[in-house]
């Protein structure tokens, strides 16, 4: 009897390993507590000269059913569900960050036989100050920042919201002012609240064009129209749409807009 009891202990106990740890394979795998900012950890792996991946998991934004992610295809064996957590991959090489991976955990990533130090511990706000940090830096290579900003993006946190109306109010490159508001609109979008199908149009289609062509008008008289169907419209798909429109216009009024409704 103890026997047996030790067995499903024993299985109990790797099943919740297998769970917290990364869906990595064919790596040389380093876990241990994050004790400092995730720069200072990434950096303490860079100083040491090897080409290396470290890596930490954190909850991921949904939308229904969906995730707000890239259009990263599976690598591995793919799972039916949903994925709920996102984790952020960065690459050390030449004591530097050279790269980083946001992915979806739906799917096992192979490391190729590199060494990856896992981070258990990490908070998804501090997540989020680390890749604000990376987006925002004096000169970050443009791949790094753009990976540094979706990977924000997916972020359950809160605190991510902030992070982007800063980037699309103030990025000094107008590609990632474009980026945070995409991603503004689609986190916007996500804080639409399901309408009961009574209050659905009927031609709900014939709307959504409507909108569309709103958004090709002058921006003067398009912009303040879309800003009023996205806030007021009783139909979810019609403010949906308008949000979508207004995440493509570069517009600061906008920013202003997405800024109020995922401060509510």
């Amino acid at each position: 009897m103890r026997a047996a009891l030790g067995a499903v202990l024993l299985v109990v106990v790797a099943a919740l390993h297998a769970a917290a740890q990364a869906p990595v394979i064919n790596a040389q795998v380093e876990r241990r507590q994050a004790a400092q900012s995730i720069e200072r950890e990434v950096q303490a792996v860079a100083d040491r000269g090897t080409a290396s991946w470290v890596g930490y998991r954190v909850p991921i934004v949904r939308v229904g059913t969906t995730t707000l992610r890239t259009s990263d295809t599976c690598c591995g064996r793919c799972r039916l569900e949903p994925p709920t957590e996102l984790v952020v991959l960065a690459r050390v090489e030449g004591k530097s960050l050279v790269d980083l991976r946001p992915i979806a955990v739906d799917c096992d990533i192979d490391a190729a036989g590199m060494p990856l130090v896992w981070l258990d511990g990490v908070s998804p706000d501090a997540s989020v100050a680390w890749l604000a940090s990376l987006a925002g830096g004096p000169s970050p290579p443009r791949r790094l920042a753009d990976s540094a900003l979706v990977a924000l993006a997916q972020h359950a946190t809160p605190a991510a919201a902030p992070a982007l109306v800063r980037f699309a109010r103030e990025a000094i490159a107008s590609g990632t002012r474009s980026q945070a508001l995409f991603w503004l609109a689609q986190r916007a979008a996500q804080a639409v609240p399901a309408t009961d199908a009574v209050n659905q149009e009927p031609d709900t289609e014939v709307q959504k064009q409507a909108v569309s062509a709103l958004s090709r008008l002058p921006k003067d008289e398009g912009i303040p129209r879309l800003i009023e169907l996205a806030g007021t419209h009783r139909n979810t798909e019609v403010r949906r749409q308008a949000m979508f429109w207004l995440g493509q216009s570069r517009d600061p009024r906008a920013v202003d807009f997405f800024a109020q409704i995922l401060s509510k």
